[in-house]
Protein backbone atom coordinates (compact mmCIF):
# COMPACT_ATOMS: atom_id res chain seq x y z
CA UNK A 1 0.00 0.00 0.00
CA UNK A 2 1.61 3.28 -0.90
CA UNK A 3 1.34 6.33 1.39
CA UNK A 4 -1.20 9.50 -0.06
CA UNK A 5 0.61 12.08 -1.56
CA UNK A 6 1.39 14.97 0.73
CA UNK A 7 0.23 18.63 -0.77
CA UNK A 8 0.78 22.14 1.21
CA UNK A 9 -1.95 25.29 -0.38
CA UNK A 10 -0.57 28.69 0.93
CA UNK A 11 -3.19 31.47 -0.14
CA UNK A 12 -4.48 34.38 1.68
CA UNK A 13 -8.16 33.42 0.00
CA UNK A 14 -9.87 31.10 2.94
CA UNK A 15 -12.57 30.26 0.48
CA UNK A 16 -10.03 29.09 -2.08
CA UNK A 17 -8.22 26.86 0.85
CA UNK A 18 -11.07 25.54 1.66
CA UNK A 19 -12.62 24.64 -1.41
CA UNK A 20 -8.94 22.90 -2.88
CA UNK A 21 -8.68 21.40 0.24
CA UNK A 22 -12.14 19.46 0.24
CA UNK A 23 -11.32 19.02 -3.13
CA UNK A 24 -8.33 17.12 -2.80
CA UNK A 25 -8.89 15.08 0.24
CA UNK A 26 -11.59 13.78 -1.95
CA UNK A 27 -8.87 12.80 -4.34
CA UNK A 28 -6.66 11.09 -1.26
CA UNK A 29 -4.77 13.42 -0.86
CA UNK A 30 -3.32 14.71 2.56
CA UNK A 31 -3.44 18.68 2.45
CA UNK A 32 -2.40 21.13 4.53
CA UNK A 33 -3.33 24.17 3.80
CA UNK A 34 -1.39 27.91 5.66
CA UNK A 35 -2.99 31.68 4.71
CA UNK A 36 0.84 33.31 5.71
CA UNK A 37 3.30 32.76 3.10
CA UNK A 38 5.68 33.56 6.10
CA UNK A 39 4.86 30.18 7.59
CA UNK A 40 6.03 27.88 5.08
CA UNK A 41 9.86 27.92 5.94
CA UNK A 42 8.86 27.39 9.58
CA UNK A 43 6.45 24.03 8.00
CA UNK A 44 9.10 22.95 5.51
CA UNK A 45 11.36 22.29 8.64
CA UNK A 46 8.60 20.13 10.33
CA UNK A 47 7.23 18.15 6.81
CA UNK A 48 7.76 17.19 3.58
CA UNK A 49 5.34 17.45 0.86
CA UNK A 50 5.38 15.85 -2.77
CA UNK A 51 3.92 19.32 -3.62
CA UNK A 52 3.51 23.10 -2.89
CA UNK A 53 0.65 25.56 -4.73
CA UNK A 54 1.68 28.44 -3.67
CA UNK A 55 -0.14 31.88 -4.38
CA UNK A 56 2.14 35.06 -5.16
CA UNK A 57 0.39 37.80 -3.51
CA UNK A 58 -0.24 37.16 0.30
CA UNK A 59 -0.42 39.79 2.91
CA UNK A 60 3.12 39.18 4.52
CA UNK A 61 5.72 37.76 1.44
CA UNK A 62 5.74 37.45 -1.87
CA UNK A 63 5.01 34.26 -3.05
CA UNK A 64 8.20 34.34 -5.88
CA UNK A 65 10.72 35.32 -2.85
CA UNK A 66 8.98 32.23 -0.76
CA UNK A 67 9.47 30.10 -4.02
CA UNK A 68 13.46 31.28 -3.71
CA UNK A 69 14.19 30.12 -0.59
CA UNK A 70 11.97 26.97 -1.00
CA UNK A 71 14.28 25.97 -3.87
CA UNK A 72 17.35 27.27 -2.25
CA UNK A 73 17.05 24.73 0.25
CA UNK A 74 14.95 22.30 -0.94
CA UNK A 75 15.95 22.24 -4.94
CA UNK A 76 13.91 18.91 -5.75
CA UNK A 77 10.68 20.46 -4.34
CA UNK A 78 8.03 20.96 -6.90
CA UNK A 79 5.74 24.14 -6.32
CA UNK A 80 3.11 25.13 -8.60
CA UNK A 81 2.42 28.85 -8.18
CA UNK A 82 -0.71 30.18 -8.52
CA UNK A 83 -2.04 34.25 -9.25
CA UNK A 84 -4.88 36.19 -9.65
CA UNK A 85 -2.86 39.03 -10.98
CA UNK A 86 -0.99 37.90 -14.23
CA UNK A 87 1.67 39.04 -14.97
CA UNK A 88 4.50 38.47 -17.36
CA UNK A 89 7.27 39.36 -15.43
CA UNK A 90 6.23 37.18 -12.46
CA UNK A 91 5.31 34.16 -14.76
CA UNK A 92 8.87 34.31 -15.75
CA UNK A 93 10.35 35.04 -12.75
CA UNK A 94 8.42 31.75 -11.19
CA UNK A 95 9.49 29.37 -13.87
CA UNK A 96 13.09 30.78 -13.86
CA UNK A 97 13.25 30.30 -9.90
CA UNK A 98 11.80 26.57 -10.41
CA UNK A 99 8.26 26.57 -10.60
CA UNK A 100 6.94 23.49 -12.21
CA UNK A 101 3.44 25.41 -13.55
CA UNK A 102 1.93 29.03 -13.33
CA UNK A 103 -1.65 28.87 -12.72
CA UNK A 104 -4.02 31.73 -13.15
CA UNK A 105 -7.12 32.12 -11.02
CA UNK A 106 -9.91 31.95 -10.92
CA UNK A 107 -9.55 28.24 -12.30
CA UNK A 108 -12.25 27.46 -14.42
CA UNK A 109 -12.77 23.85 -12.90
CA UNK A 110 -11.34 21.91 -10.08
CA UNK A 111 -11.30 18.67 -12.48
CA UNK A 112 -8.82 21.01 -14.96
CA UNK A 113 -6.49 21.91 -11.80
CA UNK A 114 -6.76 18.20 -10.70
CA UNK A 115 -5.14 17.27 -13.96
CA UNK A 116 -2.42 19.80 -13.03
CA UNK A 117 -1.85 18.61 -9.62
CA UNK A 118 -1.76 15.14 -10.62
CA UNK A 119 0.97 14.98 -13.23
CA UNK A 120 3.47 16.26 -10.60
CA UNK A 121 1.93 14.19 -7.68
Amino acid sequence: MTDKPKVLVVDDDLELLSIMKKFLEMKKVNVVVEEKGGSVEAILKKESFDLIILDVVLPDVNGIEILKVVKSKYPDQKVIVMTAMLSIENTISALREGAVEYLLKPFSSMEYIWTVIEEYL
